[in-house]
């Protein structure tokens, strides 16, 4: 008996998976390029930040997911690798670039952003002088865990793992460890 109950809730969460698939997908048809995205759950949202003009474009490949409440802002390009997913409450800034690459796990809570504020001149209050932007690259089979946070700029290298609450201001090379604020080497996978 617990098993048909098991099974009915199971169906029940996949068929509203589709359903939410399909709903985002086609409310925001103008922004996506899907190429075979596996799911988008509820709560999702877009928020391009840019002029009607702007080339804001997300590109979603085969067998990606976007779980719970991901918002992903911004006016640039997002791209979002084969069997890579988002999970809950994740923020993705794009205003010019940030590619996440294959097999990719992007824990709960991760903020990725390409943009920063500019503040050098004390007499401009600082959301007047505009931003600065710099590519983010996520290279395949990477996991980035809670909470973490991947600021402009940086390139994290295929199989490299971010810990949890880890501050990433550097790139960090293929099959390395990093973590702490600011996010160092701790070591390499296989050592």
């Amino acid at each position: 008996m617990k098993s048909f109950f098991y099974n009915i809730w199971y169906y029940t969460v996949v068929i509203g998976q589709k359903i939410s698939t399909i709903y985002f997908l086609h409310k925001y048809w103008f922004v996506i390029h899907n190429k075979g995205v596996r799911m988008i759950c509820k709560g999702f949202h877009l928020r391009n930040m840019g002029d009607k003009n702007s080339r804001f474009k997300i590109v979603l490949h085969k067998d990606s997911k976007i779980k719970y409440n991901v918002i992903i802002q911004g006016k640039g390009l997002f791209e979002l690798g084969r069997n890579s997913y988002l999970s809950h409450h994740v923020i993705i800034g794009a205003n010019e670039k940030v590619t996440i690459g294959n097999n990719v796990m992007v824990a709960s809570y991760v903020s990725i952003r390409d943009t920063d504020h500019v503040f050098d001149d004390l007499k401009i209050p600082m959301m007047k002088q505009g931003i600065i932007t710099s590519p983010v690259i996520i290279e395949d089979n990477v996991w980035i865990g809670n909470g973490a946070v991947i600021t402009k700029g940086i390139t994290i290298g295929s199989g490299a793992i971010i810990a949890a609450n880890a501050v990433v201001t550097k790139n960090v090379p293929p099959n390395a460890i990093a973590g702490g604020v600011p996010a160092k080497i701790i070591k390499y996978r296989g050592e």
